[in-house]
């Protein structure tokens, strides 16, 4: 199972901000983002889960919880938006990434056990 609490940095470098430029530090940023996609698609299955759940609830469980589900669905596009950007520019470092990044996954922390209380 992926690591959810951390997806990266490469395991070959010191960090992704240790790498020498070129093709190590494409390689580096590009298994943290592999590493991020596993995090990701443990994240949206865990959603599916809950949103199967939602379903059997009544209209006004449902009510409780679609605001929940509507802040966890754009957390995640934007996870996966910053991971496209990482892929396509290769900074060169990832500090402020690593922050957006971690604020974003404690969103979603916070948010699946919200909803979670609900079900």
């Amino acid at each position: 199972m992926a690591n959810m609490d951390y997806p990266g940095p490469c395991p070959s470098c010191g960090g992704i901000d240790g790498c020498s430029a070129g093709v190590s530090k494409e390689e580096a940023v590009k298994h943290y983002c592999q590493g991020l996609e596993m995090e990701l698609n443990a994240w949206k299955a865990r959603l599916y889960d809950v949103l199967v759940e939602v379903g059997n609830l009544n209209a006004a469980d449902q009510e409780k919880v679609s605001d929940t589900l509507t802040l966890i669905k754009s957390t995640v596009k934007e996870i996966e938006a910053v991971r496209d950007q990482m892929l396509e520019v290769c900074p060169t470092s990832l500090t402020d990434q690593e922050s957006e990044l971690g604020g974003k996954l404690q969103q979603l922390r916070v948010n699946y056990t919200k909803a979670l209380q609900v079900i």
